[in-house]
């Protein structure tokens, strides 16, 4: 039985439909991550969606719903996202809604931090839900942390954010005033190689620098130092 009422007009959805969105959710999700070509992604797994996308938009919703909502998983987040690039930004349906709710859900319920959300989904579920996204540790106490007061003109290494041998590297150092700084180490662009600083963030105190970074990161990066580790809110991701 369909989860949503279908019109006449919605044909039915190719046998594959269900592998293709779940494809498309992995890439959409961390293009970097997976072994999706992205040439592929248009051909393979939008474009043949388009024209009952854009001849039947409700339809296509109501579809593409009765298809993913039983099966769960990436596959609920590749067909919001496929509505949402073939159908339009603005458009609004209780299928599309409750696709896009289910596939919040399940990035929810594996611990994905809501930095990782678009903005429109998280205006989605700020709209939708009352209750929090992810409920982390509190910021320890000054005592509790114990940081090591940085030296005099001292450059500390705290996080890498991947395991990339180019990968941005952060520093904590004095401000050029008072307080403390966050100075990111980075490729100067992605064709050109060189390393280059700037800073990121700054604080009055080196607790309150750390529990800013913490907040920003919300999950653990590749490697990051005993010191920061309890400002650092949320347990990795389980995707």
């Amino acid at each position: 039985m369909a989860l949503f009422p279908r019109t006449p007009r919605a044909t039915p959805l190719p046998d594959d439909v269900v592998s293709r969105m779940e494809r498309f959710g992995r890439f959409e999700f961390d293009p970097v991550g997976t072994d999706i070509d992205a040439s592929d992604v248009w051909g393979e797994l939008q474009a043949p969606f388009l024209p009952l996308a854009q001849s039947d938009p409700q339809g296509f919703a109501r579809v593409l719903a009765d298809a993913v909502l039983p099966v769960g998983g990436f596959a609920l987040f590749g067909a919001a996202r496929t509505i949402w690039n073939l159908v339009g930004s603005d458009f609004s349906s209780p299928a599309y809604d409750a696709v896009r709710m289910a596939a919040l859900e399940f990035f929810r319920a594996n611990g994905v931090p809501n930095n990782r959300l678009s903005a429109d989904d998280w205006r989605f579920w700020q709209a939708k839900r009352s209750e929090p996204w992810l409920v982390g540790r509190p910021r320890p106490t000054a005592e509790e942390a114990g940081i090591t007061p940085l030296a005099p003109g001292e450059t500390r290494r705290i996080a890498q954010i991947t395991e990339a041998p180019d990968s941005n590297v952060l520093y904590v150092a004095p401000a050029h005033g008072r307080g403390f700084r966050a100075v990111i180490d980075a490729p100067t662009s992605d064709t050109d190689s060189a390393r280059t600083r700037f800073d990121w963030m700054s604080a009055d105190t080196l607790h309150d620098l750390y529990a800013r970074i913490g907040e920003a990161f919300q999950t653990p990066v590749h490697w990051v130092a005993d010191e920061l580790r309890p400002f650092v809110p949320l347990p990795p991701s389980r995707l």
